[in-house]
């Protein structure tokens, strides 16, 4: 929890600058940074110079919060790449399957910051938000903890079995087109996994869950996206690894979804 406030603090901080300045009327233009407003001004020969700064006209890019980016995306998740050298020697086969239809990505922007010509034809968007991976298991076991992470049978009626990981989900992107219209992305993106946890849920209403498995704190991957009119369609690939070396199956993970 401190490192989500860290974070979260100094990208509010950043925000909060960024809109400060694009307000004065930051511009990057042929001398640097510049502020102000165009001025042209006549010295006392014959030529005339130009005081060339910034103006909510005249800028060469702007800073803004408004991103392409989606404030809501929702994903499926697929597994590929899987290996499971670590259990050499060991009793446990290949349990990690996962119902990839019913595997999903939930991820919500909250904040966002945009780096874009005065054209909208080309930008630079970050944002900051919350993502949960959900990764549907057979109804007939779960996972547990150890010194690897291993299957565990069911005996009770259950109604679904899951696996669980909550982040803090920074994504940058660069795109190209007509923002609000038709526009092509492509990027990255650094998710902080603050917390993984097994979710049982038993027929009758009864719930189980087991925090705190050997989960690599830093997820990192690619995305490529296309928005349109506000919705977007996007895939990523994740080529880190869920768990930490040694301690569980080594897979990597892709993504499609839709952005609104």
């Amino acid at each position: 929890m401190k490192k989500f406030l860290l974070v979260f603090s100094i990208f509010i901080s950043a925000l909060f600058v960024a809109n400060t300045t694009s307000a004065q009327g930051l511009r990057i233009g042929a001398n640097g940074l510049e502020y102000g407003d165009y001025t042209p001004k006549k010295d006392s020969g014959k030529t005339t110079t130009f005081h060339y700064a910034a103006g909510p006209r005249n800028g060469a890019f702007y800073i803004g919060s408004k991103t392409l980016i989606p404030t809501v995306e929702v994903g499926w998740n697929m597994l590929a790449d899987q290996s499971y050298g670590a259990y050499n020697g060991t009793e446990y086969g290949e349990f990690f399957d996962i119902h990839n239809w019913k595997s999903t990505q939930v991820t919500v922007n909250l904040l966002g910051a945009s780096v874009h010509t005065r054209n909208k034809k080309f930008g630079v968007d970050v944002a900051l938000g919350i993502r949960a991976n959900n990764y549907r298991l057979d109804s007939d076991m779960t996972l547990g903890r150890g010194a690897l992470v291993h299957p565990l049978a069911i005996e009770q009626s259950v109604k679904k079995s899951k696996f669980n990981t909550a982040a803090l989900h920074i994504p940058i992107e660069a795109w190209i087109g007509r923002a609000g219209k038709f526009a092509f992305s492509m990027g990255g993106y650094v998710d902080m996994v603050m917390n993984s946890h097994t979710k049982i849920k038993y027929k009758g209403g009864k719930k189980d869950k087991v925090h705190n498995f050997p989960v690599n704190f830093i997820q990192a991957g690619v995305t490529a996206r296309v928005s349109m009119f506000g919705i977007s369609v996007y895939g990523q690939y994740t080529p880190t690894q869920l768990f930490k070396a040694g301690r569980g199956p080594e897979m990597s993970q892709w993504t499609i979804g839709i952005g609104f």
